[in-house]
């Protein structure tokens, strides 16, 4: 009969190789690729973003992950030329978008109305329009922004981030901004807009030649196994004798 110990400590050992066996059979790997379209004056249209697709010949591709990250960027001078007190809002606004140029990713990919606003307590007019003193402000860098992140897995997208050429985004901005608060006020105002997207690509790579040389034959794990479990019924006997 075969001792009840030592056919757990067979087990425990073929499963232990078993799983040395299988390690190094698939890889999960990322490959990422990025493109941006830099600052510049609104509004813009269809600015264009090209990423590579993913190389067939590397693996399996298993899911592409889409990022974007797009900004307007508002700067304003401001002078209240107002006889009393007031509460001047500087305000931008504007719809980011983002599409695939073939509408295989059913677009929109992204889009979204952003805000963003900043305000400043004015006095009566100072006497001089220079966008200072106490009268007057500027702004710098008033940003509106979206962010996002689009997970595929699905067998027509993966087919169709693969290849050798590149696929391509549109990205658009249309933009307005305002200043408010006074019946009387001089201002200048500038708006910019910028985006970047990300392509990650998660896919399982095999390379046959390293799986054959870390993953032994049936034979082998077998005489490992038994070589492993004798040794610990050897152990359990020297145990009896002592």
């Amino acid at each position: 009969m075969i001792n009840s110990k030592f056919l757990a400590g067979l087990t425990a050992t073929v499963a232990f190789t078993g799983v040395m066996a299988n390690a190094g059979i698939a890889n999960a790997l990322t490959k990422t690729y990025t493109d941006t379209v830099d600052l510049a004056p609104t509004d813009i249209t269809d600015a264009l973003l090209s990423l590579e697709k993913f190389d067939g010949s590397l693996g399996t591709l298993q899911s592409v992950t889409v990022g974007f990250d797009g900004q307007i960027v508002g700067d304003s001078q401001i002078e209240s030329l107002d006889a009393q007190a007031q509460t001047i809002t500087f305000s931008l606004e504007g719809i980011l978008q983002l599409l695939e140029s073939t509408d295989s990713l059913n677009n929109p990919t992204f889009e979204e109305e952003v805000t963003a606003s900043d305000s400043f307590d004015a006095t009566a007019f100072d006497g001089d329009i220079d966008f200072a003193g106490t009268s007057g402000s500027t702004f710098e860098g008033l940003i509106a922004s979206l962010s996002g992140e689009n997970f595929y897995n699905d067998q027509a997208v993966l087919d169709f981030f693969t290849g050798d050429d590149n696929v391509e985004f549109l990205f658009s901005t249309l933009t307005s901004s305002e200043v408010t608060g006074a019946a009387n006020i001089a201002s200048i105002i500038s708006t910019q807009s910028g985006a970047s997207v990300t392509v990650t690509y998660e896919y399982e790579e095999f390379d046959d030649e390293v799986s054959s040389e870390r993953v032994p034959e049936p034979s082998s794990i077998l005489a490992l196994s038994l070589f492993a479990g004798a040794g610990i019924l050897s152990k359990k006997k020297s145990a009896n004798k002592a």
